[in-house]
C-alpha cells in the first residue's frame, strides 16, 4: 500500500553574500396590482424551525467512519494560500509560515434538500460532529490554528454533499540545510501534508487545481532572503507498519 502526500516549495535567494534558500513545499415583465413582480421561492434551509443539524442529519450517521466506508478511496482535494513566510532559521534549521489550508471532498451523508442549490456555511463547531480529513504536517515542530476572535475555521456544505473545509494555520517545520557550499549554496525545504491514519486505499490526497492549487501574496518578503519561487509536488510514501500514504 502507498500513502499520498503533498509538498509545498519556495525558492529564496540570499542577499549581501547570504545563502540562497529554496523551501519546498497538493420572467414575467407584466405585473398586476396587488401581485408581486417576482415570486419568492422557499428554501428548506431557511424554513423555521428546522435546525441546521437536523437538515444535515448529523445524528443519523456514524461520522467516525469515512465517507463510502469499505468502498473506493475518498478523493480529498487540497489547495493552499500562503499568507506569509515569517522566518527561516539557519541555527534551528526550520522555517515558519502562515497559510490558508483548504480541503475539498464529498460526503453524501451531508446532502440536504434545497430548491435554490445554495450552500450552508458553518464555523468550527461543526468539525466535532462530522468526518473531516486527518491531514497533518509531517515534519512540523510547532503549529496552531488561529483563534482570534474565534477559531479561524470554516466549513461550507453544498446540497449534493460536497464540502469545503478551510482553516488558517501557522506552522514551523524542520528543514535540513547543507552549508558545505556556503555562501553559494541553495537550500530546499519542504512542508509536507499527509493523512495520519488513512492509507491510499481509504483516502487519496491530490492538488485540487494542479499547479494553480498554490497561491502566494506578491508582497511576501524576508529581510535576508529573496524569494525565488513556490511550487508543488505529490507522491506516495510507504511505511512498513501502516502501509502507503499519499503526501504533498
Amino acid at each position: 500500500m502507498n500513502a499520498a502526500f503533498l509538498l509545498l516549495c519556495v525558492s529564496l535567494c540570499g542577499q549581501c553574500g547570504k545563502m540562497k534558500l529554496g523551501v519546498r513545499r497538493t420572467s414575467g415583465q407584466h405585473h398586476h396590482h396587488g401581485t408581486p413582480l417576482f415570486k419568492k421561492v422557499l428554501d428548506e434551509t431557511k424554513t423555521h424551525p428546522l435546525k441546521s443539524d437536523h437538515l444535515l442529519r448529523v445524528d443519523d450517521h456514524d461520522f467516525t467512519m469515512r465517507p463510502a466506508f469499505a468502498g473506493p478511496a475518498v478523493p480529498v482535494g487540497v489547495d493552499v494560500q500562503v499568507e506569509s513566510l515569517d522566518s527561516i532559521s539557519e541555527v534551528d534549521m526550520d522555517f515558519t509560515m502562515t497559510l490558508y489550508l483548504r480541503h475539498y471532498w464529498k460526503d453524501e451523508r451531508l446532502s440536504f434538500p434545497s430548491k435554490t442549490n445554495k450552500s450552508m456555511t458553518f464555523d468550527g463547531r461543526l468539525v466535532k460532529k462530522i468526518w473531516v480529513p486527518d491531514v497533518f504536517f509531517v515534519h512540523s515542530k510547532r503549529s496552531f490554528i488561529h483563534d482570534t476572535t474565534t477559531e479561524n475555521i470554516m466549513i461550507r456544505v453544498y446540497p449534493d454533499g460536497h464540502v469545503l473545509y478551510s482553516l488558517r494555520v501557522t506552522v514551523t517545520s524542520a528543514c535540513n540545510m547543507d552549508f558545505s557550499r556556503f555562501p553559494l549554496d541553495t537550500q530546499t525545504c519542504t512542508l509536507e501534508l499527509e493523512s495520519y491514519a488513512y492509507t491510499d486505499e481509504d483516502l487519496m490526497l491530490y492538488w485540487k487545481s494542479g499547479d494553480e492549487s498554490l497561491s502566494t501574496d506578491d508582497k511576501i518578503s524576508l529581510s535576508q532572503f529573496l524569494i525565488q519561487k513556490f511550487h508543488t509536488t505529490s507522491r506516495l510514501a510507504f511505511y512498513s507498519s501502516t502501509g502507503a500514504h499519499a503526501y504533498f
